[in-house]
């Protein structure tokens, strides 16, 4: 999943973050008092998630049945306690412990050890001996709590490793190389798919975010999540990868040999792991060096691979960079060819049973592969955005043939066809995205090359139509039928009317509530919760009901972005240019910035900032300190705790913070100035945008 941890500012909310994170047990109904009614598809699906518990792979009536006798470890998977999953694997001999994905935030991760240790999994809550810490891919929901495990492990994390020269295929005995320090383990591109959503597009993706997991619902709003109960409030952070691998990775950590394979799928970070019997048993364990013994049977970690109990986002509607769903089908082609008797997913609960499992891939993949390759088969009909998911829909015996898998719960509780309805993921919103990712924006009619502005546009068919008036009148007549079609109808015409500029104010708040009651009508029919959720966030955005503050941590967190390379948040500056009012000015101007010491063990680095005009250049010149000298004539140097109270301002979202942070850094002699002074300093960062104060608006345009 991302997906993310978001932490918006709401005062209606406050008493349920002081709550505890444990999910509370299934609501029957789910029509509690002021809330819009629920489709029972999707209340039923909350069952795959609460109420929140440790699944024991060694004593679980449904599943222990198919663990082998004599393995080396124990393995446990709490489902519940957050969007996304941790998993849990205990050598039985020695007590230490590898841990596979690190949830989302630090305060959940207390919640779970201490819920581990309650139950006597973990002999406390602190000076743990974690063995490896596994990262299966980016998604903050996956690595946003690695600060929790960090400070309960009785050694310290391994030095992190340079991004731009990851570790080696093969194998990495961690046991024997680094005795003294936690590994963290990751696939080679995840730092960058962090320092994309921490310093480019996290702003808007946190936005998103709030609307699809439905953040400005709490603490009433939230059915489920699709894949977990909801996203938690919390303090989200990140360490990067001490190892890192392309390809393929066999680990021996904890005294457990682990198979950690790339499946490029929901993010193109993507890792799962497999450990094989033959491997991992208490006595009489194969060679690692036999090829023979890595084959299987064992035990699966399919990442989000397999995107828990629900049709894959194959596009996620916060937003992502495309996802091939050719390489995702084929990734889970790499899964069915491991012979496992278990699956233990990063979100919902165990599938174990060699047959359960295999089912469960093969149609999945099917499904992908339907969706992928009609799509591909009507775009080359010449087939629109618009038209595609009028003709493509879920063969219905995908999903029919998946009842009789045995899920962890009984049917009555949970569906196993659930793994292929629309609860994250669906077709309508793949098949768009499918188009773009091979074709791009544009569908072939030149009407679309230099269309008329949207405000233009709608004032001039608002007027065709019979003016405002008349329109908000149809609107209101459509909305009144309370079918689907009208509606969406409805809000269609409403939102037609919002554009326009030369609509009185008393027809556009008409045209607003119409928007807004219609999205409340949308809303309960879904299975889909990111589209419940964003169609009650809207309504709530319509009726002024969002915070006017922005979102102050989420991918853009303080601890997210001072865990990166400095060079992540000093190019980010150069995609906040105030670039028109910078052309106007024919400013030019260039700015040096030199962080001293380890660096966090990257040692010294130098980077420049060059305005030209309508564009700011970035530049890393690395340890080369007179490069900096001769590229700027201004420059700020420091250390890199200085640096990270200097990021830390900037990402808190508060009017003005930066430049009086570095003001007093300056004035307090932390940052040493060359060529100027801290007015100097303050007027070159003047020409970039601050980090955002206000929300930033979706529906309401």
């Amino acid at each position: 999943m991302r997906s993310l941890r978001i932490l918006p500012t709401l005062l209606f909310v406050s008493s349920f973050f002081a709550c505890s994170l444990v999910a509370q047990s299934p609501d029957p109904d789910c029509n509690r008092p002021g809330r819009p009614p629920v489709n029972p598809k999707l209340c039923k699906h909350s069952n795959f998630f609460e109420p929140a518990e440790v699944w024991d792979l060694q004593t679980d009536a449904r599943i222990s049945k198919y663990k082998p006798a004599g393995l080396a470890y124990d393995a446990y998977l709490p489902v519940g306690y957050d969007l996304a999953n941790t998993i849990v694997l205990i050598n039985r001999a020695t007590k230490d412990v590898v841990i596979v994905d690190t949830l989302g935030d630090r305060e959940t991760t207390a919640s779970v050890l201490a819920e581990l240790a309650q139950k006597h999994i973990l002999a406390s809550t602190t000076n743990i001996p974690f063995r490896s810490l596994i990262y299966t891919h980016n998604h903050i929901d996956h690595t946003g709590g690695v600060q929790g495990f960090l400070d309960a492990a009785n050694r310290p994390p391994c030095t992190a490793e340079n991004p731009s020269t990851p570790g080696a295929d093969g194998v990495y005995d961690a046991d024997a190389q680094n005795p003294n320090c936690l590994p963290v383990i990751g696939q080679a591109d995840i730092v960058n798919a962090v320092v994309n959503t921490g310093t480019i597009v996290g702003t808007i993706i946190n936005q998103r975010s709030s609307y699809m997991y439905g953040s400005y619902l709490l603490p009433n709003g939230i059915i489920n999540d699709g894949i977990g109960p909801q996203v938690n409030p919390g303090h989200s952070g990140f360490r990067m990868p001490s190892r890192t691998f392309t390809n393929q990775l066999r680990v021996h950590a904890g005294g457990l040999w682990m198979e950690l394979e790339y499946v490029p799928s929901e993010t193109n970070d993507e890792l799962m792991v497999f450990l094989p019997d033959a491997l991992n048993r208490a006595t009489g364990s194969s060679s690692p060096n036999d090829p023979a013994s890595w084959k299987g049977p064992g035990l699966l970690l399919s990442a989000e691979v397999i995107q828990g109990p629900s049709f894959p986002n194959l596009y996620s509607l916060r937003g992502t960079s495309y996802r091939n769903p050719a390489t995702w089908f084929r990734s889970v082609d790499v899964l069915r060819k491991y012979d496992s008797w278990c699956m233990l997913p990063s979100h919902g609960t165990p599938l174990c049973g060699q047959q359960n499992i295999q089912t469960v891939l093969q149609n999945f993949r099917d499904a992908i592969q339907y969706t992928h390759d009609q799509t591909v088969r009507y775009l080359n009909k010449g087939m629109t955005i618009e038209e595609l998911p009028q003709h493509i829909h879920m063969p219905q015996y995908l999903i029919d043939d998946l009842a009789p898998v045995e899920t962890a719960k009984p049917p009555a509780i949970t569906d196993p066809r659930d793994y292929l309805t629309f609860f994250y993921g669906s077709v309508p919103q793949a098949v768009r995205e499918i188009y773009f990712g091979y074709l791009g924006w544009f569908q072939g009619d030149p009407v679309a090359l230099d269309p008329l502005p949207p405000v233009e546009n709608a004032n001039r068919t608002v007027a065709l139509m019979g003016g405002a008036a008349h329109v908000v009148d149809e609107a209101s007549k459509a909305l009144k039928t309370g079918t689907m079609k009208e509606v969406q109808w409805a809000a269609q015409l409403a939102s037609l009317v919002m554009q326009t500029d030369t609509v009185d104010a008393t027809t556009r708040e008409s045209a607003v509530k119409i928007k807004a009651s219609a999205y409340r009508q949308l809303a309960p029919p879904q299975t889909n919760p990111n589209w419940r959720n964003w169609y009650l966030s809207s309504e709530r955005e319509l009726n002024h009901l969002i915070p006017n503050a922005a979102i102050n941590g989420g991918l853009t967190s303080r601890d997210i972005v001072i865990n990166l390379p400095a060079e992540a948040w000093v190019n980010e500056w150069t995609m906040r240019l105030k670039a028109d009012e910078t052309m106007q000015r024919n400013v030019h101007s260039n700015l040096g910035i030199w962080i001293s010491g380890d660096n966090d063990g990257f040692g010294p680095q130098g980077f420049l900032l060059r305005i030209r005009r309508a564009i700011c250049e970035f530049t890393a010149v690395g340890n080369n300190g007179p490069a900096v000298a001769a590229g700027a004539q201004l420059i700020l140097s420091m250390d890199r705790p200085t640096l990270n109270e200097l990021i830390a301002a900037d990402v808190v979202n508060h009017p003005g913070s930066f430049d009086a942070a570095l003001t007093k850094l300056i004035a307090d002699g932390r940052i040493t100035v060359t060529g100027g002074g801290a007015p100097d300093a303050i007027a070159f960062f003047a020409n970039f945008d601050p980090a955002p104060t206000q929300a930033i608006r979706l529906s309401s345009k």
